[in-house]
C-alpha cells in the first residue's frame, strides 16, 4: 500500500534533523563537539533546543508508524524489518564511527579497542537513540497487534502508562544502574512516540483550538522559565528529568505539528533524515578537523562548515552505499534488493473482446 507523503511532516523532519546536527556540532558538553565553554552563547543555543530535538524526531517517527499499523499476523515480519532497519546500522555504522575515532588523530574521544564490545550492549554516543527506538517500536507494535491503540480511550490510557514509566525511571531506577541496550532511553522516547501516533490517528482531538491555545501558553511559559533560569534571573534547575523540561518537549512537539510548514529545502533534507542522523557525526568531525588543520580556530566558521559537511556528507554516503545490496542493508537498514521501479509510462488502451 502506498502512502502519499505529507510535506508538512517532511518539513518538520528536515527541521528536526538540522537541530540534531547543530546540537552535535556544538557538543553536549565542554569536552565534545566544538569544545565551547559551558557559559558560552553556543552552549545557550544547544540548551535552548535541548528538549525539542530528539522528542520532535520521535513524535515524527510515531506519526509515520501510525500510517501503517501492525497486525498480529504481521508482527514477526514487522520485528524482523525493524532489526534490519535499526539494529544493523547501529552495529555497523557505530563500529565504523568507533574505529574512526580510534584511528584518526584530532577526534574528541578515542575509545579502548578492547572495549569495543560495549558499544553493542550500552548506549554509545549519539547512537543510543537506535536501540531505544527499537524497544519503542516493539512495544507500540505489540499494542497495535492486540488492537489497543485504535480507540482514543485506549490510546490515552497507554500514553498515561508511558508517562508513568518515565516517572518510575527517573524516581525509582538508580542512575548508576547499567543501561543495557539503552532501555532507559526507550522509556524516555515512549511517551513522545505515543504522541506521534495520537496526532496521526486522532486529528479531531489534537486539532482542537482550545487545546492548542492551552498548549501554547504552557510552552511559552516553559521556554520563559528555561531562559530565565539560564541567565540566573530565577533559581530553577532545569534538566531532562525535570517536569518543566518534559512539558516543553511535549507541548512544543505537538504545536510544531500544527504549523503545517511546507518548505522545499527542509523537505529535501527531511527525505535524507535517517542517513543524516546515521552519518552526520563523521562529517561534523571531519569539518572541524579540516579547518583546525588549516589554522582556522574561530567558532563561527567551524560551526557553519561542520554543519554543512554534517548535512551533505551523509547524503553523498547514502547515494554511494545504496548502490550495493550488502552496504544498503548493513549501513542504511534497507532491503538487500533495491525497490522495484514502477513503470509510469501510460499503457495503450486495448479493446475488450466479449
Amino acid at each position: 500500500m502506498s502512502t502519499k507523503k505529507d510535506y508538512s511532516v517532511e518539513t518538520l523532519r528536515g527541521f528536526a534533523i538540522i537541530l540534531v546536527v547543530m546540537g552535535h556540532v556544538i557538543g553536549s558538553g565542554s569536552d565534545g563537539g566544538m569544545k565551547v565553554a559551558d557559559d558560552s552563547g553556543w552552549r545557550h543555543l544547544y540548551f535552548t533546543f535541548e528538549y525539542l530535538r530528539m522528542p520532535l524526531f520521535t513524535v515524527i517517527s510515531g506519526w509515520v508508524y501510525a500510517l501503517r499499523p501492525v497486525s498480529l499476523e504481521k508482527y514477526k515480519a514487522f520485528t524482523t524489518k525493524k532489526v534490519r532497519r535499526i539494529l544493523y546500522p547501529m552495529v555497523f555504522v557505530g563500529t565504523a564511527y568507533f574505529l574512526l575515532q580510534y584511528i584518526v588523530p584530532g577526534t574528541n574521544k578515542t575509545g579502548n579497542l578492547a572495549e569495543i564490545w560495549k558499544i553493542y550492549v550500552f548506549p554509545y554516543t549519539l547512537y543510543w537513540y537506535l536501540p531505544s527506538l527499537f524497544w519503542v517500536f516493539l512495544a507500540v507494535g505489540l499494542l497495535d497487534a492486540f488492537k489497543q491503540l485504535g480507540k482514543f480511550g485506549h490510546w490515552a490510557i497507554w500514553t498515561a502508562v508511558a508517562f508513568a514509566l518515565l516517572l518510575v525511571r527517573d524516581m525509582v531506577i538508580p542512575e548508576a544502574s547499567p543501561n543495557y541496550l539503552s532501555y532507559k532511553g526507550g522509556i524516555y522516547l515512549f511517551p513522545f512516540f505515543m504522541i506521534g501516533v495520537g496526532i496521526q490517528r486522532f486529528k479531531g482531538f489534537f486539532g482542537n483550538v482550545w487545546l492548542n491555545r492551552a498548549l501554547a501558553v504552557v510552552f511559552i511559559a516553559g521556554l520563559a522559565i528555561q531562559q530565565l533560569g539560564w541567565f540566573d534571573i530565577i533559581q530553577y534547575n532545569l534538566d531532562k528529568k525535570s517536569g518543566m523540561g518534559l512539558l516543553i518537549g511535549v507541548t512544543g512537539t505537538i504545536l510544531f505539528f500544527r504549523l503545517r510548514w511546507k518548505i522545499d529545502w527542509l523537505i529535501y533534507f527531511g527525505s535524507f533524515a535517517y542517513s543524516i542522523y546515521l552519518f552526520h557525526s563523521f562529517g561534523t568531525a571531519a569539518g572541524r578537523i579540516v579547518l583546525k588543520s588549516m589554522g582556522i580556530s574561530q567558532d563561527i566558521p567551524i560551526f557553519l562548515f561542520s554543519l554543512a559537511v554534517g548535512m551533505f556528507a551523509p547524503i553523498l554516503a547514502e547515494k554511494i552505499l545504496d548502490r550495493w545490496g550488502w552496504t544498503r542493508m548493513l549501513f542504511l537498514g534497507r532491503s538487500y534488493a533495491p525497490p522495484k521501479k514502477v513503470d509510469a509510462t501510460p499503457k495503450p488502451m486495448t479493446r475488450r473482446v466479449v
